[in-house]
């Protein structure tokens, strides 16, 4: 599972977690891995698998924990969900000496290590910049490059604003393409904690507040900004690529204060 931050990963790793038979690692690369709940910041396949499964991995590092942790599965029956955090392979961290490869590394490290049914789930670029809250510059050019390298494996690609209006149809489309069992109990996905990303900080997360997966409306961002957006020819690129519309009023957006008045 390919997913960049602030792109809904976070539910679809909830609801994956809650289907049967299912062992699902968060935000893990080669590179290093995302952050969840918890004094304790488990980044890597090894952490992960001991705190949240009770499986002690002799392995270390990325590669070798990750088949290890497959052959373990495979013995009992269960399918291993990686979702990857390729956020880390595109953007200057101290995690890449401020050099980000720009490769899905994740991928690549297990191709041809295992068996892999890769796919991406994308966001509308307008909404994944607004929730990061970072400038156009720092967002727009590692996340067109990171779009492009999806797109060059030829892998499925999943939309989060699909998922939200239906994600019955979502979660079966994985499950058939995955060979994954199948329940209707990925909807108790609240319930499921072991997971990295933005459960770290949900008293802000409107998705988490709601309690329930449905579209949510577009956050409102000044003139200034959606004229900016509307013209950043990287912006624009990635939102073709993956089908978009490139203009910010095409999305529902969030209720005014005022809305929000009258309507009570």
């Amino acid at each position: 599972m390919i997913c960049y931050a602030r792109s809904g990963g976070t539910v679809l790793n909830r609801c994956l977690g809650g289907l049967p038979n299912t062992v699902v690692m968060s935000e893990v690369n080669p590179l290093g891995g995302g952050s969840g709940k918890g004094p304790v910041a488990l980044r890597t396949i090894k952490q992960q698998a001991k705190a949240w499964y009770g499986i002690n991995l002799k392995s270390d590092g990325f590669e070798n924990s990750a088949v290890e942790l497959n052959n373990i599965c495979k013995e009992q029956q269960k399918r291993l969900i990686i979702r990857d955090w390729p956020f880390v392979n595109f953007n200057p961290l101290p995690n890449n000496n401020q050099n980000p490869p720009n490769k899905l590394l994740a991928l690549e490290t297990l191709t041809e290590k295992c068996e892999l049914k890769p796919f991406a789930f994308v966001r509308n670029a307008i909404d994944v910049w607004i929730s990061r809250n970072v400038s156009l510059e720092e967002f727009s050019g590692p996340y067109l490059r990171y779009v492009k390298e999806i797109l060059k494996y030829e892998i499925p690609i999943l939309k989060y604003e699909d998922f939200c209006k239906n994600p019955d149809k979502t979660i079966k489309s994985i499950c058939d393409y995955a060979g994954l069992e199948y329940s209707d109990s990925y909807k108790n996905y609240t319930s499921f904690q072991n997971v990295n990303g933005d459960v770290q900080v949900s008293e802000h997360s409107r998705g988490i507040k709601q309690k329930e997966i449905k579209p949510l409306p577009r956050r409102r961002i000044s003139r200034k900004k959606i004229k900016e957006v509307e013209c950043n020819a990287d912006m624009i690129q990635a939102n073709e690529l993956l089908g978009y519309s490139t203009s910010y009023h095409d999305t529902p957006l969030e209720k005014t204060w005022i809305e929000k008045i009258i309507r009570l």
